[in-house]
């Protein structure tokens, strides 16, 4: 999922944080390769030091030596910058100061593309969701790897092709499977709230406190504000720089103590809709389900119930066979993609009972990948950011009353 602001979580999630002194490097194993290149395109040894990374899309610098509380030190990511750079190989990610993270696009000749072509990342064989979060020290294996996300090819820890595999999540529990569908929604959304309530993971962390703060009622904003962090400021013309996702965001952040603002935002986003009734994470770009929900949520607060049924529509056209939904038309159903569509048709008067053509619902896929501890896997098979994507689905599992509640009622409707 190229780098937006909707956690399309099938790209690599590199996320930055500010780094201060003192600096800790390392010395790494590293390895860059592809399931479909004869070669490797890196694999040796690299010496990295905590620095800010540039990842080419136009942002500039971030800084990328762990997460917050940590004292800094080198990184995966900053290994890979370190390697490229000395190897005169290009390489791109998309910042995204929403998440303070970076989406790995492209290594060399090699872009991600949908539907099962990304990069993905571990470190010592384990797959890690946060390459600029992710710590490491002298002696450690990253491994780059371009292909099937969580698939057969997954990556393994260099000098040990046998080595271990992904962690799988856990068996579904039997609390989302049985049951009539509203005592199934209402067990389901309980569990994983508990779990948001008790998770101390970052990733993720600030879409959890948004679905929280709307399943208890209150007002979005300062969840909201949280995830596009100090960018309020950069609103231009309706839209934080031609992004979507956080032009969206903000009209949550600033719908209730800046109703204006947030009406013009919102009209931008109308203004940028898709002939298809879809949102690219950029204006003109490709459509996909994670950007249209969120903007389809928004545009539903702010009465604009035309854009907001169309937005919808797409969603709705979109649902796979197993009930669930994809980041992009026709690919895998995930449960982030999934939360995300059910709040577009949510708004818009339909929710988790819609059936795809083999009577699969959206609560059914959700409640295939619940587990014991209330987190809603991303996958049955990959469950590398538990937060965020139960946040996420959490939000798909919020009634309409309570995802329209404290809108801006100003707002025109046509």
């Amino acid at each position: 999922m190229s780098g937006r602001l909707t956690a399309i979580a099938t790209t690599v999630v590199l996320a930055a944080v500010v780094a201060v002194a003192p600096a800790r490097g390392a010395t790494v194993d590293l390895l860059v390769d592809s399931s479909t290149g004869p070669v490797p395109l890196f694999a040796g040894s690299v010496t990295t030091l905590p620095h800010p990374v540039d990842g080419g899309d136009g942002s500039g610098p971030h800084a990328c030596s762990g997460p917050p509380e940590a004292s800094p030190a080198a990184t995966a990511t900053g290994a890979l910058d370190d390697a490229m750079r000395s190897a005169g190989i290009a390489w791109r990610g998309n910042w995204d100061p929403s998440f303070r993270d970076f989406f790995v696009d492209r290594i060399g000749p090699y872009a991600s593309a949908a539907p099962d072509r990304y990069w993905s990342l571990s470190v010592n064989g384990r797959f890690v969701s946060g390459g600029c979060l992710t710590q490491v020290a002298d002696g450690d294996s990253i491994h780059f790897f371009y292909g099937p996300l969580f698939g057969d090819s997954a990556p393994v820890a260099p000098g040990n092709p046998s080595g271990p595999a992904l962690p799988q999540a856990e068996s579904p529990t039997h609390v989302g499977e049985v049951g009539p569908p509203a005592t199934r929604l209402r067990a389901l959304a309980a569990r994983a709230a508990g779990y948001l309530r008790r998770s101390r993971e970052a990733a993720g962390a600030d879409w959890g406190r948004l679905a929280l703060a709307l399943r208890r009622g209150a007002d979005p904003a300062r969840a909201a504000s949280a995830l596009i962090q100090g960018r309020l400021g950069q609103l231009r013309d309706g839209s934080l720089d031609e992004d979507v996702n956080a032009t969206a965001v903000a009209v949550l952040a600033l719908e209730s103590r800046r109703p204006r603002v947030a009406r013009e935002a919102a009209r931008w986003l109308a203004s940028v809709q898709g002939p298809s009734g879809g949102f690219g994470f950029r204006p003109g770009v490709a459509p996909d389900i994670d950007t249209t929900g969120l903007a389809t949520w928004v545009l539903a607060r702010a009465g604009l119930t035309t854009p907001a049924r169309r937005g919808s529509a797409f969603v709705r056209s979109a649902q796979a066979a197993d009930g669930g939904f994809p980041s992009l038309p026709g690919g895998t159903s995930n449960s982030q993609s999934t939360g995300l569509a059910l709040v577009a048709l949510r708004v818009a008067g339909a929710g988790a009972r819609i059936q795809s053509s083999t009577g699969k619902t959206p609560l059914d896929f959700l409640s295939s990948l619940a587990r014991p501890n209330g987190v809603i896997a991303y996958t049955a098979s990959a469950d590398p950011t538990p937060a965020w994507s139960t946040a996420q689905a959490l939000l798909g599992l919020t009634g309409r009353e309570k995802l329209l509640a404290s809108r801006n009622r100003a707002g025109r409707r046509r």
